[in-house]
């Protein structure tokens, strides 16, 4: 705020006073010295230091208000906003996971940048049966294309799966998909043109944002806080721009693991609807919930029919099934359709009626609740570890109560790409923030997901951590 008050002001300049604060303002929003969402010094402070009418204020704060380089808060005051859409940087995705790939020295590594389940939970066996089941009665018919937009008896039974959550639809909306990440893909290509704006939580899934930027989308990061986005924030971009759509995970949000509380879910559904925008939610590991409290999808809640549901079983069954589902609202059904056609014509029949004969068979409890069971000793387990070996070193976490990873805030001394390194010593691998940041900037958090590692290698792996930690 103070930098506000050095801007050089020449009142026998043929340029109006109210521009020339304006335009030094604009300045330095754009070098950085003033960031987005910085509070701008009070109208009448501004005016008595520069000893102008408080009318020159307003009339450059309305000036920059126009161009949309800030924007005012009732009975808080004048902001700036975040960056023009046009110099919103790429994100950086991936880099450090493409650095690690390169050393086939770290294959016996201690790997807390995985995600997958280890391959013995996978329901192998109840698979093989489904196979054989399916090859048994339909032969060779067992290969044909399916309807576009799915296996109607799988469809049906997906239905009645995502009633239990709370999730009433039809299998008229219901869209099968080859994993979660296609079903981004297709949206943007259904959805999107070039240049429109896209928001996504800050910091987000770099699959997600990929997906977005390979249609010329621009990003816009909203930041999160313990329980879902700041709504203040949403609220105010939403008036600075009209995205396409809002881009979220309710639960075990990837990187934080932060889960929406009712109120924000509730507040989230009614803006879409005023700013007349669409959002997209990700599952990726609601079935991954260890507390008591019932899970509650924002797309349970979605009256309004704002809320385009994306589900992957990929985490909770096996990853090379490549299946999943998007719950569509009606006026996108066409485009999605269409868009999902030209990309594959289908997803795998076989796999389709593979996944149904499983299901009738076995149901989804059973080997939910083994995933479950050993997801929630991992989980503490990591916890335990981390409370032993990374809190006395400063560090700092949130408890999601699900999901398979921690998010670890470091302390002001660290530097997580630092942290990176010295772990790389150690034969440890973890993530650094800078992977889920869009704009790469994120230096305070490091990602451990324990999900595929043993409860004697999630200890070593944090007292290793921890070690470095205190050696920085």
């Amino acid at each position: 705020m103070e930098d506000c008050f050095q801007i050089p002001l020449k009142k026998d300049s043929d340029i109006p006073i109210y521009r020339q604060l304006a335009d030094g303002i604009a300045a330095l929003a754009e070098d950085g010295v003033l960031p987005a969402d910085s509070k701008l010094p009070p109208i009448r402070k501004m005016a008595a230091h520069f000893q102008v009418n408080p009318v020159t204020v307003v009339t450059a704060y309305k000036y920059l208000e126009q161009k949309k380089m800030v924007y005012s808060r009732v009975g808080s005051g004048t902001y700036i906003s975040p960056l023009p859409v046009e110099k919103v940087p790429a994100p950086v995705a991936r880099k450090n996971l493409a650095m690690f790939e390169k050393m086939p020295a770290l294959e016996n590594a201690i790997n807390f940048t995985v995600t997958q389940l280890p391959n013995e939970l996978f329901p192998v066996d109840a698979f093989k049966q489904a196979f054989d089941t399916v090859l048994e009665r339909e032969k060779g018919g067992a290969f044909r294309y399916t309807d576009s937009m799915g296996y109607l008896p799988l469809r049906e039974t997906l239905c009645r799966y995502l009633a239990s959550f709370g999730i009433q639809t039809t299998v008229d909306a219901m869209q099968i998909i080859s994993g979660a990440q296609q079903g981004i893909d297709i949206m943007s290509k259904a959805v999107l043109q070039y240049g429109d704006v896209v928001f996504v939580e800050s910091p987000t899934f770099y699959g997600a944002a990929g997906a977005f930027l390979s249609r010329g989308a621009k990003l816009i990061g909203i930041p999160m806080e313990m329980d879902g986005m700041e709504m203040a924030a949403l609220e105010n971009y939403l008036k600075l721009y009209r995205p396409k759509f809002i881009y979220m995970m309710a639960y075990y949000q990837t990187p934080t693991g932060a889960s929406y509380s009712m109120e924000k879910k509730r507040r989230l559904l009614d803006l879409a609807e005023k700013y007349d925008t669409y959002i997209i939610e990700e599952d990726d590991f609601y079935d991954f919930h260890y507390g008591k409290e019932k899970l509650l999808p924002l797309k349970a809640l979605d009256y309004k029919n704002r809320v385009v549901y994306i589900k992957s079983f990929s985490k909770i069954l096996m990853p090379g099934l490549r299946m999943g589902l998007m719950v569509l609202p009606k006026k996108m059904k066409t485009a999605v359709m269409e868009a999902k056609y030209t990309t594959d014509i289908s997803t795998s029949g076989f796999i389709q009626k593979a996944l149904e004969e499983y299901l009738q068979a076995n149901g989804w409890e059973t080997h939910g609740k083994k995933v479950r069971a050993y997801g929630s000793g991992k989980y503490h387990k990591a916890v335990s570890m981390a409370r032993k070996y990374l809190l006395p070193a400063g560090a700092s976490f949130l408890l999601p109560e699900g999901g398979v990873s921690l998010w670890v805030h470091l302390p002001e001394r660290v530097d997580a790409e630092i942290l990176c390194n010295r772990a790389l010593e150690k034969h440890v691998l973890i993530s650094p923030g800078s992977q889920f940041s869009i704009d790469g900037t994120e230096r305070q958090h490091i990602r451990l997901c324990f999900a595929g590692l043993t409860d004697d290698r999630i200890e070593v792996g944090m007292k290793r951590l921890g070690e470095v930690l205190r050696g920085i």
